[in-house]
């Protein structure tokens, strides 16, 4: 196993998470997901990835030239291990959850009993900070082309201080002949990201959980909502024949957060 970062993690062994007691927590097209208590009893989460194509010296170096990079909203891999039976993904375990849980009522954020909610506000908030993340991700990485690859509600995880994070950044290679990417096959890598950041927007403005890579939704909200600023940005980043870049979308989605925050503070008493 080897360590890239954290210190809850140094002296760990391999064998140390085989022996730890192991809950699943998720299962998806790409692997599974663990939440794994070893003896020094910090909690993990160990990603059990399945069907991945890619040699162990590949593997190697895109995991280390993704530590490289840090931005804090995107969550640190801080182990992995890989072999040719079995890669596995080390991360901190973030008791917060997911959006994905948060907006389908399977979770609630720590003191929404005391008044915190997730308004407007905060899910605009949300959505600036995630797309800030993806816009630095993709320029520090623009030359070794890895998107995030597998972005959804349930990869953006909230961290203690309940700041957003993106999970699993980079675990996938894009495959453009799949039949759930853009139809017309012409998406580029990072496009793959914008469109998929338009889907997680569509989620944040519904509440509505995605189904068919999110075209039914954008369908409904495109028939529901006319003249919304914030769906067009959404259905922007969903237009896989002139989609935006990810720094473009950041820009509107910081000036929608700026449009909101200026007519709060203009309807406050």
């Amino acid at each position: 196993m080897v360590v890239l970062s954290g210190p809850a993690v140094n002296g760990l062994k391999f064998e140390d998470f085989l022996r730890a007691p192991a809950e699943l927590i998720g299962r998806g097209k790409h692997g599974s997901l663990y939440k794994v208590k070893p003896d020094n009893g910090v909690p993990f989460v160990v990603k059990r990835i399945k069907e991945w194509k890619i040699s162990r010296d590949e593997f190697k170096k895109r995991l280390q030239k993704i530590d490289e990079i840090k931005h804090p909203n995107v969550l640190p891999i801080v182990a992995y291990y890989s072999s040719k039976q079995e890669k596995l993904l080390v991360y901190e375990f973030q008791k917060n959850g997911s959006l994905f849980r948060l907006l389908h009522g399977e979770f609630s954020i720590q003191g929404s009993q005391n008044g915190q909610t997730f308004d407007w506000g905060s899910r605009l908030s949300l959505a600036s900070s995630i797309a800030s993340a993806l816009t630095f991700m993709h320029r520090e990485l623009q030359t070794d082309l890895i998107p995030h690859g597998n972005l959804k509600s349930s990869n953006i995880l909230f961290k203690s201080d309940l700041e957003p994070c993106l999970s699993e950044y980079g675990l996938m290679s894009i495959d453009h002949n799949e039949p759930d990417l853009a139809n017309d096959r012409t998406a580029t890598t990072f496009n793959v990201d914008v469109y998929a950041f338009g889907v997680v927007l569509l989620e944040l403005l519904t509440g509505k959980s995605v189904q068919d890579n999110g075209s039914s939704l954008a369908k409904w909200v495109s028939l529901v909502v006319k003249e919304e600023w914030t769906i067009e940005v959404a259905l922007k980043c969903m237009n896989t024949s002139t989609p935006p870049t990810i720094s473009d979308v950041a820009t509107m989605i910081s000036s929608l957060k700026e449009e909101e925050e200026r007519s709060t503070t203009s309807s406050d008493p």
